[in-house]
């Protein structure tokens, strides 16, 4: 089959990894996989190593409209004219839309009568946005959808009318021989043998938590005075969001490889208030790390009882999660070994790649979409 993979970045977050991942699996499994971004980022390369691979012309200029209310009507019909010329060139037996970001693709897709999968890795309010953003509403209920945790899959219920076991659900995992193998890497920044890290890895925003950051390590540090204690934050970096002034936090800017500093960390931290299913969790479980983090998303099923919940918004019970880890290090040890072993038996990357490959197959033909029916093989697809 011949698919098009659309990315709606290439920056190095979770949903982009997850199209290289998916990229690789659908080629080893045969099919012919060209991929299109819709901005360009740092993975450019990465996904140029995998498949055929290109960026929408006019990005800049669509950019700039959009840019100036007045100006995002023309935007769209320039969107919907750019993305059918990159459909007709292409000419896919399967869209493949990995992101409601790039839910712009949905209506030429219908338009063209190319059948669409739509793995949504957005929580309600952001695929809401995205949707209503590209005007297409009424694609989004019609087109297959993919979730990739519980809570996205309840989202999807509700927002498109369908019953729960009518959304097909994969779990998102990262590519985990590649983690590990990138892990064993010496980090680029110096950490003391003597020093305990807490760690974070994500893009410096609201969402994820960035502002809350230097308050949990200040709560941290008043409780272990005698210790030295280090936070560090990895990621795209956004001075706004962050703390002003002095702050006792580092916000260490993005890393073409994280993975040797979460490897090095002690704890694992995730402030987020809106996270579906953060692939870096199971990263770092991947890596042995016990993970604090407010109970979002489908964060409670990856880490089950191998990591600390603490409810949303609970900066203090985060911060006591932390210390009772930094302070126990039979704990930390011993729930980090559970993290490592719970992702490795649960986050399979061959067992993700292969219900991806079954969910490609069984995608209905758009005679088939265009009739409301339910996608063929939906409830066979295996759901690790």
């Amino acid at each position: 089959m011949r698919v098009l993979m659309v990315t709606h970045e290439t920056s190095r977050t979770g949903a982009p990894r997850v199209a290289i991942m998916t990229t690789r699996g659908l080629r080893e499994q045969g099919h012919d996989v060209r991929v299109v971004a819709r901005f360009p980022g740092p993975l450019l390369p990465e996904f140029r190593a995998e498949a055929p691979t290109a960026v929408e012309p006019l990005y800049r200029l669509r950019r700039r409209l959009r840019a100036v209310r007045a100006l995002r009507p023309m935007a769209l019909v320039l969107d919907w004219a750019v993305v059918s010329a990159v459909i007709i060139r292409h000419r896919p037996d399967l869209v493949y839309v990995n992101s409601t970001a790039a839910a712009i693709y949905l209506r030429p897709a219908r338009w063209l009568r190319r059948p669409v999968i739509l793995h949504v890795h957005e929580s309600a309010s952001i695929v809401e946005q995205f949707v209503r953003g590209a005007r297409a509403s009424t694609e989004f209920r019609r087109v297959r959808i993919l979730a990739c945790s519980p809570s996205v899959r309840e989202d999807l219920a509700r927002l498109t009318g369908r019953a729960l076991d009518d959304v097909p659900m994969i779990l998102s995992v990262p590519d985990d021989s590649s983690v590990t193998r990138l892990a064993a890497e010496e980090p680029d920044v110096d950490y003391g043998t003597d020093e305990l890290v807490v760690g974070c890895c994500g893009a410096v925003e609201r969402r994820k938590g960035a502002d809350l950051w230097d308050e949990i390590a200040e709560r941290v540090r008043q409780q272990l005075p005698a210790r030295t204690v280090r936070f560090v934050w990895i990621g795209e970096d956004d001075p706004t969001v962050r703390p002003v002034g002095p702050t006792d936090a580092e916000f260490i800017g993005s890393r073409a490889n994280p993975y040797p500093h979460i490897a090095r960390f002690d704890v694992f931290a995730l402030p987020s208030r809106d996270d579906p299913f953060p692939l870096v969790v199971i990263e770092a479980m991947l890596l042995g790390r016990p993970v604090v983090a407010f109970d979002v998303g489908g964060v409670s099923r990856q880490i089950a009882d191998a990591g600390v919940l603490v409810p949303v918004g609970d900066v203090g019970g985060l911060a006591d999660g932390i210390v009772r880890l930094l302070a126990d290090d039979r704990a930390r040890q011993t729930l980090g070994n559970r993290a490592r072993d719970r992702a490795l038996s649960t986050f399979s990357t061959r067992v993700f790649l292969d219900a991806i490959g079954a969910m490609v197959d069984s995608t209905a033909v758009p005679e088939d979409l265009a009739a409301g029916s339910s996608p063929r093989g939906a409830d066979r697809l295996p759901n690790p």
